[in-house]
């Protein structure tokens, strides 16, 4: 079911997957900590810092596969991959197969540098060690109260990857993207969403008037169809403040705050 938030707000995602087998209550305290570093940048900064904030929490507590406790490649390695858009001008900042503490800070560094989109080894390394991870890839998307829309993704991508592979998390139009229509970010197997584009094909319908919860559905719909349950989730928020979340998988951990809401959501059937 769609909700409708006031502005500013923010939707976050902590993975889709099998969270019946999961700390899925390690996650969800997570998320909330994660909610109020990303609401509190609204009191000085924009929707921008807002995603980045909270994933960057995120992505420190090593409760996901991402930052410090992402997975590791079949090297023994830590790389990483993390991308976020601004949605009134479509600026884009990504990096791929970094080893930086927070891939986020570093794809924002590149959106705001406004040279490149997609950097690789970009950002200093650092001795990351893994942590003991209950989600998956995370993410964000927040509307501020000027109504600029964000999306942002970060993850470590998955166990034991061959080195260099990059997934869907730092491409635009995969595992995220923010207009001023609409902002999502993507979660599942980054090898199937890099072949349907679902953050892409998400604005393509809401820019053709389908409603946000709708067009969410469509794509996830389309997905499993192409390639079957327990592959991909995606959160989604909207110019005028619709929210929703959909997943073909077991669960997807998720959180939404505003002005008069604060929730987090592991199974089907607990609402965002």
């Amino acid at each position: 079911m769609v909700m409708k938030y006031k502005r500013p707000v923010i939707l976050i995602h902590g993975g889709a997957g099998d969270w019946s087998s999961r700390d899925w209550e390690r996650a969800s305290t997570e998320l909330i900590r994660a909610l109020d570093r990303g609401y509190e940048q609204f009191r000085t900064g924009s929707s921008l810092e807002a995603v980045v904030e909270a994933v960057a929490y995120m992505e420190d507590s090593g409760a996901f596969d991402a930052g410090r406790g992402s997975v590791l490649n079949s090297k023994g390695e830590v790389e990483m991959d993390a991308g976020v858009m601004w949605g009134p001008d479509l600026r884009v900042g990504a990096v791929a197969a970094t080893k930086a503490k927070n891939p986020i800070r570093e794809a924002l560094k590149v959106l705001r540098e406004g040279r490149h989109v997609l950097m690789v080894n970009w950002g200093r390394e650092e001795a990351l060690q893994p942590g003991n991870i209950s989600g998956d890839t995370v993410g964000a998307v927040a509307l501020d109260v000027q109504g600029n829309l964000t999306a942002a993704t970060s993850t470590g991508g998955i166990k034991g990857k061959l080195p260099g592979r990059v997934g869907d998390s730092p491409i635009p139009g995969a595992g995220y993207y923010a207009t001023a229509r609409v902002a999502t970010s993507s979660t599942g197997i980054g090898e199937i969403i890099l072949k349907v584009l679902p953050a892409k094909e998400l604005d393509i319908l809401v820019s053709m008037g389908f409603p946000v919860e709708s067009s969410l559905e469509l794509v996830i719909g389309k997905i499993t169809n192409l390639f079957g349950r327990g592959t991909v989730g995606m959160i989604a928020l909207d110019s005028s403040g619709n929210g929703h979340a959909a997943f073909n998988t077991k669960g997807m951990a998720r959180g939404v705050m505003a002005e008069d809401v604060k929730k987090v959501a592991i199974f089907e059937g607990d609402g965002i």
